[in-house]
């Protein structure tokens, strides 16, 4: 393929880089191995963001957008309170869970990628709480059970590697039954 020039947008750059941290976490995210990966060169990095610091605020948000916003929008789209319970369940079985291990050791050396991290982690458990109330009245009870779902998710990325999916159902259907028991 000599000579054929590789045409890659900042979507590809972003899914490369999950898939280096999922796989090589922080220390193997860099410019050369991300570019050789898709098979361009690092000018063209430097087009898409400018320099690496672009590029990090350009992976938080995608990451931000994809694996929070859309996941709440999905979840907060089903009319009945208690399927969207199972939904948010089933969608939180669907986020890149090594990548996201490797965001929270990078979120601890790095203080953008940590706010970016605490973002995250607030707009998830806002949601959960959202979610928990719609069949919850207690509102105390419905913020504990929120940060009991985000544990859950934290605790399993953290402990569970590689990740096993049918762990994570089994904790997620505990978590689900725990919050069906303190319904209405």
């Amino acid at each position: 393929m000599a000579g054929k020039s590789v045409q890659v947008g900042p979507e590809q750059y972003f899914d490369g880089a999950m898939a280096i941290l999922a796989n090589d976490g922080t220390s193997g995210l860099k410019i050369a191995p991300l570019c050789r990966a898709l098979g361009v060169t690092s000018g063209s990095f430097y087009h898409h963001f400018g320099s690496w610091a672009g590029f990090v605020v350009a992976l938080l948000e995608h990451w931000e957008t994809e694996q929070t916003a859309r996941i709440v929008a999905l979840a907060a789209a089903t009319a009945d309170p208690g399927e969207r319970v199972t939904v948010l369940k089933e969608l939180a079985a669907t986020v890149p869970h090594e990548a996201e291990a490797a965001i929270r050791v990078w979120a601890a050396l790095d203080p953008d990628v940590g706010r970016a991290q605490a973002r995250v982690d607030d707009e998830r458990r806002a949601a959960v709480e959202r979610v928990v109330s719609g069949i919850v009245d207690d509102p105390e009870v419905a913020r504990r059970l929120a940060v009991l779902g985000l544990a859950v998710l934290v605790g399993f990325q953290q402990t569970c590697v590689p990740p096993v999916v049918d762990v994570l159902g089994g904790l997620l259907d505990d978590f689900e039954a725990i919050v069906r028991a303190h319904a209405r």
